[in-house]
C-alpha cells in the first residue's frame, strides 16, 4: 500500500473512532453497580469526603421559602434534539445517533454498523432512570468490505452535511523534506 493510501486509510479510520466513540452504548444504572440500598444512593461508599453529594443535594434543595431552585427550574424546561449520522462507504461503517430531551424525560437511540453486526439501541432515561426499551443486533457478515474509492457522508443537526472521499484527504508527501527541530 502506498504512503498516500496509508495516510488515507489512517484519516479514516480516525474518523471513525470518534464517531464510535461519542455514538458508543453507556451501562445502564442497573449494571454500573454504584453504592445504592434500600433505593437511596451511599455517597459515603462512591465518595468517602461525601463532598460530590453533598454539593448536588444542596443544588436540588427547595430553598428556605419552599420554592425550587434555579437548577430543577432549569432541569424542568429543559428541551433539546439532535441527530448525527456517519455512512462510511470507504471502510463500511454506519454510525447514527438520535436524542431528544423534554423537561426532565428524555428518549433516544444509536446504532451502528461494522460489517459484522447492525446494531440499534433505543433508550430512555427519566425520573426512573435510564432504560433500554429496545435493543436489535442483526449478524450481517463476515466484516467490514473496504471500498477505497467509496465515500462517507457526515450529518448532524448542528453543522448540517457533507462528504468526504479517498480523494479529499490524499495529499503529496514532501520528498527531502527538512525536519524542523
Amino acid at each position: 500500500m502506498s504512503s498516500n493510501k496509508c495516510a488515507i486509510a489512517a484519516g479514516l479510520l480516525l474518523v471513525i473512532a470518534v464517531g464510535m466513540t461519542l455514538a458508543a452504548p453507556q451501562k445502564p444504572a442497573e449494571q454500573q453497580q454504584l453504592p445504592v440500598k434500600d433505593g437511596q444512593f451511599n455517597a459515603a461508599k462512591s465518595d468517602p469526603q461525601g463532598s460530590t453529594a453533598r454539593n448536588n443535594e444542596r443544588k436540588l434543595r427547595k430553598n428556605d421559602d419552599g420554592e425550587e431552585t434555579l437548577e430543577e427550574i432549569q432541569a424542568k424546561s429543559a428541551q433539546y434534539s439532535y441527530d448525527s449520522s456517519i455512512d462510511d462507504s470507504i471502510m463500511d461503517q454506519k454510525i447514527t445517533r438520535q436524542e431528544t430531551r423534554e423537561g426532565l424525560a428524555l428518549k433516544g437511540m444509536y446504532a451502528y454498523s461494522d460489517g459484522f453486526y447492525k446494531r440499534e439501541v433505543h433508550y430512555v432515561a427519566d425520573e426512573k432512570g435510564y432504560r433500554v426499551v429496545k435493543e436489535i443486533s442483526i449478524p450481517i457478515g463476515d466484516g467490514p468490505q473496504v471500498d477505497p474509492n467509496g465515500k462517507a457522508d457526515v450529518s448532524s443537526s448542528l453543522s448540517g452535511k457533507y462528504s468526504i472521499t479517498a480523494d479529499d484527504i490524499a495529499r503529496p508527501i514532501k520528498k527531502n523534506a527538512k525536519k524542523v527541530v
